[in-house]
């Protein structure tokens, strides 16, 4: 059986890759997430309910088992592609150095986007919350954004 090759230009492989590299990280982000119970970096604003439409059945996620499927959804798909990436590209190849500039990159995006997406999506969520814990215990309770606006505040009230 043949094998069918396509070829890709140089540009294209380095999108595929950081493509595949900032998906992961967001699924790493929100296992991570999810195991601290960081509620202010859970992209699941709350219980998730599910409807199976011809036996009007329900099925209930929590935020932290949604964060979960949301992991597998992303890392596992994203990993297995990694593994397949020569034989689905004839020139698959990235120099090192390009590479790792890439995945550092990547990386720094999906932390990023993970920030803000969280903070947008749970903003109403976790409003009312009160903590004085600050760096990562601040983020069980409030959003990164609330946690860094408080934290600004706080500071300029006492200068």
């Amino acid at each position: 059986m043949d094998q069918v090759v396509i070829e890709t230009s140089k540009s294209v492989l380095s999108w595929e890759y950081s493509l595949l590299v900032f998906v992961a990280v967001l699924g790493v982000i929100q296992v991570a997430a999810a195991n601290s119970g960081l509620k202010g970096l859970l992209f699941s604003p709350g219980a998730v309910r599910i409807r199976f439409w011809p036996s009007q059945s329900r099925w209930g996620l929590t935020s932290i088992h949604f964060s979960y499927l949301f992991a597998a959804v992303t890392v596992l798909p994203a990993l297995g592609f990694f593994f397949v990436w020569n034989s689905h590209n004839a020139t698959g190849i990235i120099q090192g150095s390009e590479q790792a500039g890439l995945f550092v990159l990547s990386t720094a995006a999906g932390g990023i986007f993970s920030l803000f997406a969280s903070s947008f999506i749970n903003q109403w969520r976790l409003q009312s919350n009160q903590t004085r814990a600050q760096g990562l215990e601040a983020l069980k309770e409030v959003t990164w954004y609330q946690a860094v606006w408080r934290r600004w505040v706080r500071n300029s009230s006492e200068s």
